[in-house]
């Protein structure tokens, strides 16, 4: 099974509608552990620090960040 994978992410300035960022990430076949680390690499580029993926919430230790767990 081929799996392809597109993050997108768009801000614009809401007063005159001029593009802030546009900003889009593609991968085909990720393992597991390059999953969690693409996702995790765009939830930082696109300023979601606070947010972290992880395949077992239990073993996540991050503090100030609100964990995703993936089953």
């Amino acid at each position: 099974m081929k799996e392809h994978f597109t993050l997108r992410y768009s801000s614009t300035e809401s007063d005159s509608g001029d593009s802030i960022m546009d900003l889009e990430m593609n991968f085909d076949n990720p393992s597991e552990t390059i999953l969690l680390s693409r996702l995790n690499a765009w939830l930082v580029a696109i300023g979601r620090e606070n947010l972290q993926v992880y395949v077992d919430a239990k073993s996540a230790t991050v503090k100030n960040k609100t964990v995703i767990q993936i089953d």
